[in-house]
């Protein structure tokens, strides 16, 4: 049994970097990385949960490269299905409920994440300009057997990151984790209109609940493809025949190796209706949902393809996969 179970929170933070914008990350106790801070001897570098990913080696952004700071075995955040779990977002640990083991205090300042700072801390130009966020999850918790491709992504908010406290929808039929435990992530790719791209990712311990007796398996992800309507760079109408339906990894976008996603630095990936990443929860995740329709879309390259660099398209081949 699991004890000491935070419920219904998580937290981001936005940390604020002298002469750059500043930044959002995954709060809670079940986190890798929880105490982590700037002095931390075992990095070379600023290595903040808040810190985003840009360039690095594989070792550098899985898990934030905090697989050495694990949190307790007790502290696990709980997903009850068919509910919502809600996401507090704040500029630094000082912003959010944990405050106390924070560096400076409490700052909270009610639903504004970035206490007296602009929405340009926290690389958005307004409530429009947000590109939301995701939550997502593998069945396992042994860290050392999870690889990136492993991950489901099985919630999202389109408006995240602009408030303090956001919804996520946790879908209905999500099974149970074997022995109570499993590993969730979250992932956020801002707005190239405020800041310098990156990606986001923090880890943690969670658990399922309400799960029914005979809740379906997760499928097995496969890689979100650009299928949106995207104006900004003169796409007016979706190609739904493009679209990723079913299960969908995360978008690992931006480093140096262990990329599945290859955009322009100009035309960033997103968790929204651009990647067919509906708002709220990801019904379509179960080997169940694709019922009366035994195989996957074959890959289609599209206008959207120029999106994607040579190195994805030298190695991408159509791929049926039978259910």
């Amino acid at each position: 049994m699991i004890h000491s179970v935070t419920r219904l929170l998580f937290t981001f933070a936005v940390a604020v970097v002298p002469s750059v914008y500043a930044h959002i990350s995954f709060w809670h106790p079940s986190m890798w990385g929880f105490n982590v801070t700037d002095t931390n001897p075992a990095y070379s570098y600023d290595n903040r949960p808040v810190v985003p990913l840009a360039r690095m080696t594989l070792d550098e952004w899985w898990f934030h490269n905090h697989l050495q700071y694990p949190p307790h075995p007790n502290d696990v955040f709980e997903l009850p299905a068919g509910k919502t779990a809600i996401a507090e977002l704040g500029c630094n640990k000082g912003a959010t409920t944990w405050w106390n083991s924070s560096e400076g205090g409490d700052i909270r300042q009610g639903d504004w994440p970035c206490p007296n700072s602009p929405s340009s801390q926290f690389h958005t130009t307004g409530i429009d300009d947000v590109k939301g966020c995701a939550l997502a999850i593998v069945h396992e918790s042994d860290v050392s057997k999870i690889k990136p491709e492993d991950f489901v992504v099985f919630s999202v908010n389109q408006t995240c990151v602009w408030h303090r406290f956001t919804a996520f929808q946790v879908p209905a039929e999500m099974p149970a984790c074997p022995g109570g435990k499993c590993t969730c992530a979250w992932f956020w790719i801002h707005s190239s209109d405020s800041g310098s791209e990156q990606m986001y990712m923090n880890a943690f311990q969670c658990a399922v609940t309400g799960s029914k007796h005979d809740a379906p398996a997760l499928m097995k992800p496969q890689v979100a493809r650009r299928c949106g309507a995207d104006p900004e760079h003169g796409v007016n109408h979706a190609t739904p025949s493009n679209c990723t339906h079913g299960a969908k990894q995360p978008l690992y976008w931006l480093q140096n190796e262990g990329n599945n996603m290859f955009e322009d630095y100009i035309a960033p990936p997103f968790y929204n209706d651009l990647y067919d990443f509906k708002d709220g929860a990801q019904n379509d995740i179960f080997v169940t949902s694709t019922k009366g329709a035994q195989k996957r879309d074959t890959y289609q390259r599209s206008r959207f393809s120029r999106f994607w660099g040579n190195e994805f398209h030298g190695s991408r081949e159509a791929i049926v996969e039978d259910i």
